[in-house]
C-alpha cells in the first residue's frame, strides 16, 4: 500500500471518529435537555413528560410522603413527578398533619406553597382584657384585624375611644386613640337629646363624656397599616371618614370635605393617599394631600373593584339603541385613560359581581354573570374610543366547571391567587393558577386566616380549611387539655401574626372581652 492511500484511510477513520464524537455529544445534550424538561421513558416504552413540584410548608423541615413513600429531603423542596394525581402527606413531630391529592401536569411547575401545620397541645394564654377608659368592654362596636396581620383595632359600642393593639412582637402593646373630634354624630353623654338636633355638634369635655351615636358599617385598612377607611351611618345617613392612626388630627371626613354622597370608596395606593370614589354613579379620584376630587372618570357605574390604580366595573342598566332592550356592561379602566373599555355586555337583570386581581405579571379580570364565572387575563386592554375594544391579547382562563349556584359574594385571597365565591353556606373556590374549581359546604361568611386558608367560628369552635375545602380541622381539639373553656368562646376576627408564631382571638368572660393567644409554631 502506498503512502498516499494509507494517509487517505487514516483521514477517513479520523473523520468518522470525530463525526461519531460530535453525534454522541449532540445526543447527550439532547437527552440532557429532554431530561431537564422532564421527559423520560416510561415502563411501557413510551416517552412521557413529568412536571416539577415545589413543596413548601409552615413550619419548614416537615417530612413529605409522596404516594406512600417518604422523600429523603424535607420541606422546603422541589421534586419532579410524572403527570397525574399524587397523594401528598406533610407531617412533623409535635404538629398535626396536612394531606391532599394534588394534580401534576406535564412540563408544568406546580407551586404547593400553602400547607400549614399547627402545633399540638397548644396552651391558651390570656393576653389582656379589652377596655374602654377604665371599664371592661362588654359590647363591641367593631373589632378588626389588619390584612398584614400586624395590628388589631377595636372600640366599645358607642365609644369615641378606639384601642390599637400591636401584635408584631411577643410583647403586645396597646395605644389609645381619641376619635371624638373625627367621627360624625358624636354627642355628649349627658346632653344626648340636645346634640341629636344638630347631629354634628361636638362639645368640649373629657373623652369619657362623648358618645358615638351611629353605627360603624365598614372598617378597611390601608396596606401600610397607617390609615383606616370607615363607613359610618345614622338614621339613614352615611358618612365616610379616613382615619389616620399615626396622627388622628390629620384624619379627614370625606363626605363633609367634598360635599358628595359617596356610595363606594376604595384605596388606590398602600398609604391611602389616593382613593377611587363612586357617587351618583360617577367615578372620581380623590387626592388626600391636596384635598381635591377629580372630574368624572367614568359615568353610569354601579360598582367597581380595583387593583391599585386600575379597575373593573359594571354599569347600571341602559337601553340598547339597536335592540331597545335594557343591558349592562362590564368594563375595565386603566389609570390615566379617557374612558373605560367594555369587555362584556350582559342582560339587565343578570346577577353581576366583578373582581380585579394581579397575579405575577398578569391582570385577572373576573366577572360573574349569575352562576357563570368568566376570567380574562393578560395586560389590561387600552382604551380606544374610535376603534372599540381590542381584546385579542387577552387569554381566557378555562375553568374546570361552572358554579352550581348563584353566588352572593366574591373574595380574593391576599396574594390574589385564589378567588372564593359564597352562596348561603356553600363555597365555590377557584385557583387562578390553573382554573380548578372546588365546591363544598363551609360557612355564612368568607373569612381569610392567611393567603390560602379560611376559617369559621362554629358554636365556639375555630374551624379552619384550605381554599379548596380540604384539611378541615377543629383547632379546639389540639389545645392542651384543661384550656378548652378559654378557647370555646372564640369569635370575631382570628389572626395569625405575620411571623406565623401566634394565633390571636377573642374570648369572653362574665366581665367582658379578653384577648387570647396560642403559640402555633415552636
Amino acid at each position: 500500500m502506498d503512502y498516499d492511500e494509507k494517509k487517505k484511510r487514516q483521514l477517513i477513520r479520523v473523520a468518522i471518529a470525530e463525526i461519531g464524537m460530535a453525534v454522541s455529544v449532540v445526543a447527550i445534550v439532547i437527552v440532557a435537555t429532554l431530561a431537564t424538561m422532564g421527559f423520560f421513558i416510561a415502563g411501557d416504552g413510551q416517552i412521557k413528560q413529568s412536571g416539577l413540584m415545589q413543596i413548601h410548608s409552615i413550619p419548614t423541615g416537615a417530612t413529605v410522603n409522596l404516594d406512600g413513600n417518604n422523600l429523603f429531603s424535607r420541606t422546603n423542596l422541589s421534586r419532579t413527578m410524572p403527570a397525574g394525581d399524587h397523594r401528598i402527606i406533610i407531617s412533623r413531630d409535635g404538629y398535626d398533619i396536612w394531606e391532599n391529592v394534588v394534580k401534576m401536569y406535564p412540563g408544568v411547575l406546580v407551586r404547593l406553597y400553602y400547607p400549614r401545620l399547627f402545633l399540638l397541645n397548644r396552651v391558651a394564654d390570656e393576653v389582656m382584657p379589652l377596655k374602654s377608659g377604665n371599664e371592661l368592654v362588654t359590647e363591641l362596636e367593631f373589632y378588626s384585624a389588619s390584612p398584614s396581620r400586624n395590628y388589631i383595632i377595636y372600640a366599645q359600642n358607642g365609644s369615641t375611644e378606639w384601642r390599637l393593639i400591636d401584635v408584631r412582637s411577643d410583647d403586645v402593646k396597646e395605644t389609645t386613640l381619641d376619635l371624638s373630634s373625627v367621627l360624625p354624630w358624636v354627642i355628649r353623654a349627658d346632653t344626648m337629646e340636645q346634640a341629636k338636633s344638630s347631629l354634628h355638634g361636638v362639645i368640649a369635655g373629657s373623652l369619657a363624656e362623648y358618645k358615638f351615636d351611629g353605627d360603624i358599617e365598614i372598617v378597611a385598612w390601608s396596606d401600610n397599616d397607617e390609615k383606616i377607611l370607615v363607613k359610618a351611618s345614622f338614621d339613614g345617613q352615611t358618612e365616610w371618614v379616613l382615619v389616620n392612626l399615626r396622627d388622628v388630627s390629620s384624619s379627614l371626613n370625606l363626605s363633609k370635605t367634598f360635599g358628595l354622597d359617596f356610595v363606594q370608596i376604595s384605596m388606590i395606593d398602600s398609604a391611602a393617599n389616593q382613593l377611587f370614589a363612586l357617587e351618583n354613579r360617577n367615578l372620581r379620584r380623590v387626592d388626600i394631600a391636596s384635598k381635591t376630587v377629580s372630574g368624572v372618570l367614568l359615568n353610569n357605574v354601579a360598582e367597581f373593584s380595583n387593583y391599585e390604580s386600575n379597575l373593573i366595573y359594571v354599569t347600571a342598566e341602559v337601553q340598547d339603541s339597536q335592540t331597545e332592550k335594557m343591558k349592562r356592561s362590564v368594563g375595565v379602566y386603566r389609570n390615566g385613560e379617557n374612558g373605560g373599555t367594555v369587555i362584556a355586555e350582559v342582560e339587565a337583570d343578570d346577577r353581576i359581581i366583578v373582581a380585579l386581581a394581579k397575579y405575577f405579571d398578569d391582570y385577572y379580570m373576573c366577572y360573574l354573570v349569575n352562576n357563570k364565572l368568566m376570567v380574562l387575563y393578560g395586560a389590561l386592554p387600552t382604551y380606544n374610543n374610535s376603534q372599540g375594544a381590542d381584546l385579542s391579547n387577552l387569554k381566557k382562563l378555562e375553568l374546570t366547571k361552572e358554579f352550581s349556584e348563584v353566588p352572593e359574594k366574591l373574595s380574593l385571597s391576599g396574594n390574589n391567587e385564589y378567588l372564593v365565591a359564597r352562596s348561603g353556606g356553600k363555597f365555590m373556590s377557584v385557583d387562578l393558577d390553573d382554573g380548578s374549581v372546588f365546591e363544598y359546604d363551609a360557612a355564612k361568611e368568607i373569612r381569610w386566616l392567611d393567603d390560602s386558608m379560611l376559617y369559621d367560628v362554629n358554636d365556639g369552635h375555630l374551624i379552619v380549611w384550605d381554599f379548596d375545602g380540604v384539611n378541615r380541622r377543629d383547632l379546639n381539639e389540639s389545645v392542651k387539655k384543661g384550656d378548652e373553656s378559654k378557647v370555646s368562646t372564640m369569635g370575631y376576627d382570628v389572626v395569625i401574626t405575620s411571623n406565623n408564631r401566634w394565633l390571636y382571638y377573642l374570648g369572653k368572660s362574665e366581665d367582658g372581652f379578653v384577648l387570647m393567644r396560642e403559640r402555633i409554631v415552636e
